[in-house]
């Protein structure tokens, strides 16, 4: 199992490793909570080598925590897997890809 680590600044969060089912689960999203404090934030995720359905499924609840937060969230550098997946879960609408 490859693990998920994240590293926030102040308005950006840049991801690295697999968003799956197995590196989600360990990732509380009350860290998140100060970065969406912010009226803007980044996600970035350049280093993602696997993403699946819960990967996809937590990516959208960031989406809706922001959203609840007054943030506008963008995602940056998105995997070819990642807009794939989102097409065929006809959920690509929902993502603030840039």
């Amino acid at each position: 199992m490859t693990t998920l680590t994240l590293n926030f600044t102040v308005s950006s969060c840049e991801l690295n490793g697999d968003l799956t089912r197995d590196t989600v689960a360990t990732i509380a999203n009350k860290k998140f909570k100060s970065l969406f404090s912010q009226q803007s934030a980044e996600l970035d995720l350049t280093h993602i080598v696997k993403v699946d359905s819960a990967g996809l499924a937590w990516l959208l609840s960031l989406v809706e925590l922001a959203g609840k937060s007054a943030c506008k969230l963008n995602f940056t550098h998105s995997p070819q897997g990642l807009l794939k997946l989102a097409k065929l879960s006809a959920v690509d609408s929902f993502l603030p890809i840039d």
